[in-house]
């Protein structure tokens, strides 16, 4: 505490940089509410059919608006952004346990996207609010991409930068050098993936317990319908944080990282714990639990002439997975790629080799089959795009597909984009899902779809 009557002590160098950051903060925010400034984004109007789902219609109806403001500090800067959106259903859709074929479901929502400040400096970014983190090279399928879980419904229709949820999270990053970053990341609350966001338990995208075994057929306690589902997921406290780091840096003409993650499963598993006592003291449930689970990995890009070269692998060395009688089994799994693409006027064409093989500390039962126990597997699955513009890039076509060679099964998808205008975009697409099996193409072999979309911005 000073003296009486000596000078006021100067603030530390530090506290003053702080202090003119927090308060840049507030100024930005404060101007970005008081501006006359439009914000920009888009309207679309989105209809779409599934056939194979009892003929299911939706139009989804959606407003989304997103603003940046940013402000400079001497040599730094700060950038806050926020964007969010509304979005309508109106569908018929099949309800599950209703037993009543296509009923009305309509509904909204009002989500954000992005509520973020990035503090820039020479040295070190401070990125803290809710935002969308990529890891990861290889194209739609990417191994290391775990910090934000995925809205399964928009990764088949629009892809896995807009199926991106976003997290609470603190993201700090250290420029080594000039050629080296270190990334820190720290979520203090889980969040779940999603099938969809719109009446998730009706979507066509949905996957009910079935996918083990449906709980209303005969488990070893009896035959049981309609057991209740008690959804454990993990509570906002200290113990519950995820967190992780990534180094990357270039050498020569290649960018590479490696990268280690420690976190939550996104999607719950079921476990079911058999009734030993007759008559049973409280009625049997069917558990949703969120394991941990532990990720290292690497990956790289690198450009050779016209070619561009991907590559990435994660190691799950603690890993969990599902059985068909409703047990969740730990063990550990490896996801490998390696990726190709080249750009040949209007053509751009990739092609990536992605391998899973898993393996369980103790056997699981085989979906579909009484007997048959397995301790792991592995597939192979054959990624492939190809894009081309017409008529000065005002139209476009892309294909994309995954075909996975040990269950053969696949997904095959065709887009069509045409700028109407320069703010006026339409869009038709088709999915098409052949064959089943446990990975994750194969659980959506009757979630067939095509839309018709049109996109205004603003």
């Amino acid at each position: 505490m000073p003296r009486a009557g000596a000078p006021p002590l100067e603030p530390e160098p530090a506290a003053m940089s702080l202090r003119l950051l927090v308060l840049s903060i507030v100024q930005l925010l404060v101007a970005a509410a008081a501006s006359a400034q439009v914000p920009t984004g888009y309207v679309s109007l989105f209809g779409d059919y599934f056939p194979n789902r009892s003929d299911t219609t939706e139009l989804r109806a959606r407003l989304f608006v997103e603003e940046k403001a940013e402000k400079a500090i001497d040599s730094n800067r700060v950038v806050v952004t926020a964007s969010g959106f509304v979005e309508g259903l109106f569908s018929r859709r099949v309800v599950p346990d209703s037993g009543r074929g296509l009923q009305a479901v309509n509904g909204g929502i009002a989500r954000v996207l992005d509520a973020n400040a990035d503090v820039l400096t020479k040295r070190v970014d401070v990125l803290v609010g809710y935002a969308r983190i990529v890891w990861g090279k290889l194209d739609e399928i990417q191994p290391t991409d775990v910090i934000n879980p995925l809205d399964v419904s928009r990764f088949f229709f629009e892809g896995r930068s807009e199926a991106r949820l976003p997290v609470l999270v603190g993201r700090v990053r250290f420029h080594l050098s000039e050629n080296m970053t270190l990334d820190g990341v720290y979520l203090p609350d889980f969040r779940r993936g999603r099938f969809d966001q719109l009446d998730e338990p009706s979507s066509p995208f949905n996957l009910p317990v079935s996918v083990a075994q449906d709980p209303a057929s005969c488990l070893p306690a009896g035959c049981l319908a309609a057991l209740p589902v008690d959804d454990q997921a993990p509570a906002f406290t200290a113990g519950n944080a995820q967190g992780g780091v990534r180094m990357s840096t270039t050498s020569g003409r290649v960018d590479w990282s490696v990268s280690a993650f420690r976190g939550f499963e996104s999607f719950g598993l079921y476990s079911f714990e058999s009734v030993t006592a007759f008559p049973p003291v409280a009625p049997p449930t069917i558990d949703v639990i969120y394991p941990r689970y532990t990720m290292i990995g690497a990956d790289f890009e690198s450009v050779r002439g016209k070619w561009g070269m991907r590559g990435e692998v994660a190691g799950f060395v603690d890993d969990n997975f599902q059985s068909a009688d409703l047990r969740v089994v730990k063990g550990h799994s490896l996801d490998a790629g390696v990726g190709v693409d080249r750009s040949a006027g209007d053509y751009t064409l990739s092609g990536t080799v992605l391998v899973h093989s898993e393996s369980y500390d103790s056997p699981i039962r085989i979906p579909d089959n009484d007997t048959r126990l397995s301790d792991g597997r592995t597939d192979v699955s054959l990624i492939f795009s190809a894009d081309r513009t017409f008529a000065r890039e005002r139209y476009r076509f892309r294909g994309f597909g995954v075909y996975g060679a040990s269950s053969q099964s696949g997904f095959l998808r065709g887009i069509f984009m045409a700028n109407l205008r320069d703010n006026l975009a339409l869009e038709a697409s088709v999915g098409w899902f052949a064959g089943q099996g446990e990975d994750l193409i194969g659980r959506f072999s009757d979630s067939d779809f095509a839309y018709l979309r049109m996109k205004y911005y603003f």
